[in-house]
């Protein structure tokens, strides 16, 4: 029998109606439950209480780290989490739990535990099903559907299927990948990372404006494939980012196209800003980008750029 271990964080699927609206309310303990495995076969521990809405990094690092202490006394393990913010949650973790040798699978709801018609208790199955396999890695269980951990997008506000996988097939169970390299743990992240989303019209001088505040990444949602306006603009960007380029600003450029990832090397838009030292996003979503851009600023000297987003 597989010994699994639930780590309760708080969300709508732990939630009750208050005067106020909901709020997390249930425990670890209801959620094991809920699962209905042989007694002893869940351990539990309510590690947060809040609407993922107030999730922030340095409780990433609270679940990683928590994982990675016991990451040998259990086969697997369960993170029950809002769903605004659990690809945010389900990349942090790809990243900081790298190379891990057995399943963390994170899983919530759209309606409470317990209340009528509620997806929590056929989520939770799939995550207890994924947490018993002997997949390997950090995903996302939700809607019927296993995601990898850096490729989890919320899709849809209120639908039972809210998440998809953007850039990389769904999980086969029946197919796992094992680990190619030993367990390693990214506790650090460093939070000096902002995310910038283009709109015509746009100053460039917002991007001098975090740079001037101590910003040490900057991922700028471009358009199409990732560009930024040119020469040919009546604002050029290029100016600013040689400017981040002079100050060690890493510049992360990715799209804002939800399928089909970023490509600074077909336009004469992105040419350009790569000369200057812009990174690709490539094809992993914004989720994904910022947490791995904490994770490498945290292992890059301070007056250093990142030299690579892969």
């Amino acid at each position: 029998m597989k010994k699994i271990l639930l780590l309760a964080t708080g969300g709508t699927i732990a939630s009750r109606e208050t005067a106020h609206g909901l709020c997390p309310a249930l425990t670890a303990e209801d959620m094991g439950a809920a699962i209905g495995a042989e007694d002893g076969a869940i351990e539990v521990i309510d590690l947060l209480a809040l609407d993922s809405t107030n999730i922030a990094p340095c409780h990433w690092q609270m679940i990683a780290r928590r994982i990675a202490a016991c990451r040998t006394e259990y086969d697997g393990f369960i993170v029950t989490h809002g769903t605004d913010t659990m690809a945010y949650t389900a990349a942090a973790l790809y990243y900081m739990l790298e190379q891990i040798d057995r399943p963390v699978i994170l899983t919530g709801s759209q309606r409470p535990l317990g209340v009528a018609g509620s997806d929590a208790e056929s989520n939770l199955r799939l995550a207890y099903e994924a947490a018993c396999s002997s997949f390997a890695g950090v995903a996302v269980a939700f809607g019927g559907r296993l995601i990898h951990g850096n490729a989890a997008k919320k899709m849809y506000s209120l639908a039972d299927d809210a998440f998809r996988s953007i850039g990389r097939p769904e999980i086969d169970l029946a197919a796992p990948s094992a680990p190619t390299a030993p367990f390693r743990l990214h506790a650090a992240l460093d939070e000096r990372v902002a995310v910038i989303r283009l709109y015509p019209g746009m100053k460039p001088i917002t991007i001098d404006a975090h740079i001037a505040s101590g910003y040490r990444g900057i991922i700028l949602e471009g358009y199409g494939l990732g560009s930024v306006p040119g020469d040919d603009a009546e604002e050029s960007f290029l100016p600013s980012l040689d400017r981040a380029k002079t100050r060690a600003c890493t510049i992360v450029l990715t799209t804002q196209c939800i399928e089909g990832g970023a490509d600074i090397t077909r336009y004469e838009v992105g040419v350009r800003a790569a000369e200057l030292g812009a990174l690709p996003g490539g094809s992993l979503p914004i989720e994904a980008l910022y947490a791995r851009l904490m994770v490498l600023l945290a292992e890059t000297p301070e007056g250093e750029a990142v030299k690579s987003i892969a």
